[in-house]
């Protein structure tokens, strides 16, 4: 068993730190920090220094979590924190490449390429054709829309492709913008297709 906590209710309740200790005296084999309280929900920064705060005074690893947006990221969560693991969120809306490269990263050092706009469309495709099988079209493709809207985020065009998938209804109409998509930045960028 293992827990995952925000670093509490609001400013005036930070227990964290109480709340590791407790989990590991009751048996939790590592616990996440994300150092957000509820309050706050996702608004503000983390406060990683939390993080580095439960991790002192427990001896189950601890799993830093909140901002980390990139392979960078990630390893200065380690080093400020000294946590032994990384989770990732909200980073890795439209953005699951995140975790290859941030392995790589951590690994060798270096820090890989972002996904070219063709490799970002094609997982989006295969993202959809998989939500599709696993909750059926209607309702996976309701639910795709944002998740396809954070992956041609920043994109050409993205905003105007966004507000066309989220007019659609089925897999075959996203699969055609998404195409159009994809045609129209191999036009303007034909070098890097």
């Amino acid at each position: 068993v293992t827990v995952k906590m925000r670093s509490g209710w609001d400013e005036n309740s930070i227990n964290c730190c109480q709340i590791a200790v407790l989990a590991e005296e009751a048996g939790a084999q590592a616990v996440t920090v994300h150092p957000r309280t509820r309050e706050q929900l996702f608004s503000g920064k983390a406060d990683w220094s939390l993080i580095r705060a439960v991790k002192q005074v427990v001896k189950i690893p601890v799993i830093g979590n909140g901002d980390v947006t990139s392979p960078q990221k990630a390893r200065q969560m380690l080093e400020e924190t000294g946590c032994d693991a990384v989770m990732i969120g909200r980073g890795c809306l439209g953005n699951p490449f995140i975790f290859r490269r941030t392995l790589q990263y951590l690994e060798t050092g270096e820090i890989p390429p972002e996904p070219t706009a063709e490799e970002r469309i094609n997982v989006a495709r295969q993202h959809l054709v998989l939500a599709c099988r696993f909750k059926g079209e209607t309702k996976a493709v309701l639910e795709m829309r944002k998740h396809l809207g954070w992956y041609i985020k920043g994109l050409p065009h993205a905003t105007a492709v966004r507000a066309r998938m989220n007019q659609a209804r089925t897999l075959s109409e996203i699969e055609a913008i998404l195409e159009g998509l994809s045609h129209r930045l191999t036009q303007m960028y034909p070098d890097e297709h």
